[in-house]
């Protein structure tokens, strides 16, 4: 009869896998002090109390919280852990030692290098420890590296799911203390804690008739984070960009509808709704070309310095209201309409083929069709190309996958064409 097995005591394992961690985490010490020294074995100087100091504090805490009142969803604060996590694991920063030119992770740097400058910093003398003077001296220059690396990953991910159409802009600030936490004989080693405190910008909002129906409409801008306070750089139009010649040089705002975002998203392949603020504002940042056609303007929209189509707005009430986006191939747009024409594709046709869709465009066989590639170049529609030879150079990689089934465009475009002479029809209003 098998002897019976027994029973694993769990606070045994604890032990045995806190071992574990402790051995890898100082190994790994022991080799970034192999670096600082450029060979020279700095880690067999430091004493225990010190190697402890360390490893207790390893990892300064970052913590998140919700801004009191602030309706922010917990899968969004636990995105923004996630996001934390692996950015901080890819960015890197220089350890900034003399002649040499040696990065490491953000991650690494918290969880190994600021609570080694640290403890040094607040340690009593010790033999050998003069060997690190090099090192430590350069402490602020490389915490400020690492504040800044951190604070733009928390920017990037809060403007990357803002959505300024629901209007919903999440803010930040972020606050440090240190508290102690020491060991041995020393009790005086401050480690940083870090907190980072989301809040949701209160955006102003204007509702305006249009087409005899009041509809409201989300002031656009970007969000300027500080240390401990948020603040709105508005977008703003000149009024004689707009031939609205009496304003002269007044600035108008610039206002989004919720319908406008999800066009650009939908018809751009916007990953994040973030992506949408981002090329409005370049768009009159960056003074791109605007086209008034009766009441409403056409302003060009870019995406990676390619043109992809236009942002629709109309002027109202002393503002600007984005209404919607067309891709440069939508039957709204000059391109579109000189598109129609040269094919007779109407916009039914257009919407069938999903021609008015980045993603089926730069993933289709145009560019290997000479006739149908020579009709998008006669329409204007270059810049759909250029995008289509990027994708197959190897960018916008994301979008492959998603549109195989609309990789025979040019085929299917060519049967259409065949199909008879059809009525044009303009795009008068998209709603």
């Amino acid at each position: 009869m098998a002897a019976k097995k027994k029973k694993t005591n769990v606070y045994v394992q604890q032990k045995i896998q806190a071992a574990k961690h402790q051995k890898i985490f100082m190994e790994r010490l022991r080799n970034l002090c192999t670096t600082i020294g450029n060979g020279e074995q700095l880690f067999d100087l430091l004493p225990y109390y010190v190697t402890n100091t360390i490893y207790v504090n390893r990892g300064a805490a970052i913590k998140i919280r919700v801004e009191p009142g602030a309706k922010i969803t917990k899968r969004f604060v636990k995105i923004m852990y996630a996001h934390i996590d692996q950015e901080t694991k890819k960015k890197k920063i220089n350890i900034l030692l003399p002649g040499r030119d040696i990065e490491v992770s953000l991650s690494e740097y918290n969880q190994y290098i600021l609570p080694l400058e640290t403890v040094l910093l607040n340690v009593p003398e010790f033999h050998g420890k003069e060997k690190f003077d090099d090192f430590v001296k350069c402490w602020e220059d490389r915490y400020r590296s690492y504040i800044q690396g951190l604070i733009g990953i928390v920017n990037n991910t809060c403007y990357a799911y803002s959505d300024i159409g629901r209007k919903k802009f999440y803010t930040f600030q972020y606050n440090e203390h240190r508290a102690y936490n020491g060991c041995g004989k020393n009790e005086h080693t401050g480690m940083l804690y870090q907190v980072i405190t989301l809040g949701i910008y209160k955006l102003d909002i204007k509702h305006v008739t249009i087409n005899g129906d009041s509809r409201p409409a989300v002031q656009t801008g970007e969000i300027q984070h500080s240390y401990n306070q948020s603040t709105l750089l508005p977008t703003t139009v000149l009024a004689r960009r707009l031939g609205l010649k009496t304003l002269g040089s007044k600035e108008i705002p610039v206002y989004v509808q919720q319908h406008a975002v999800e066009r650009t998203m939908q018809r751009a392949c916007c990953v994040y709704p973030g992506c949408v603020h981002s090329m409005i504002n370049k768009a009159f940042i960056n003074k791109h070309q605007i086209i008034r056609e009766g009441e409403r303007y056409l302003i060009e929209c870019y995406d990676n310095d390619i043109k992809i189509g236009y942002f629709v707005g109309i002027y109202v009430e002393e503002i600007l209201v984005i209404r919607t986006f067309l891709l440069i191939t939508h039957s709204g747009t000059p391109e579109g309409r000189k598109l129609s024409e040269l094919t007779g594709l109407q916009r039914s046709d257009i919407s069938f083929l999903a021609i008015d869709d980045l993603k089926t465009l730069i993933n289709s066989d145009i560019v290997h069709d000479s006739r149908v590639l020579q009709i998008f170049l006669e329409a204007g529609c270059e810049s759909i190309l250029d995008m289509n030879f990027m994708l197959h150079r190897g960018d916008f990689a994301w979008l492959k996958d998603e549109a195989k089934q609309n990789i025979k465009l040019a085929e299917m475009i060519t049967e259409y064409i065949q199909l008879g002479d059809s009525d044009e029809e303009y795009f008068e209003n998209d709603k």
